[in-house]
């Protein structure tokens, strides 16, 4: 038994550590302005910040960080915790009002487009 939480932990261990890796690499390439996110929540027609983009994005870094710090603050070693359904309910929420917004984006540019070919036709 004591073999399969040593495997266990250096499974962690060496998820962890690559994860890690990737996220350095990522944030060297950031700083390095080989990966530009100055527009990261940006909608694509015009240069505002969207909202819902901004809402998802903390949304989705507050659960993750707290399922982190759930799963490491347990006193008898990391564990994998029961995720409660209003944690899905509130990333489900976050994600369709970002889905809402975008096809409100889509059918604003589809009249906006409408009005534009009848302007040329009169």
């Amino acid at each position: 038994m004591n073999n399969y939480k040593t495997l266990a932990l250096a499974a962690g261990w060496t998820i962890t550590a690559l994860v890690a890796l990737i996220g350095l690499i990522i944030i060297w390439k950031i700083f390095t302005g080989k990966i530009d996110i100055s527009s990261i929540l940006n909608e694509s027609e015009s240069s505002k910040a969207s909202l819902s983009r901004l809402q998802f994005l903390i949304f989705t870094f507050v659960i993750a960080l707290s399922l982190f710090l759930v799963i490491v603050g347990v006193p008898d070693g990391p564990t994998f915790p029961k995720i409660p359904p209003e944690i899905f309910a509130l990333l489900g929420i976050s994600a369709g009002t970002y889905v809402v917004s975008k096809g409100v984006d889509a059918n604003k540019s589809v009249e906006i487009a409408k009005a534009k070919a009848l302007n040329a036709n009169v």
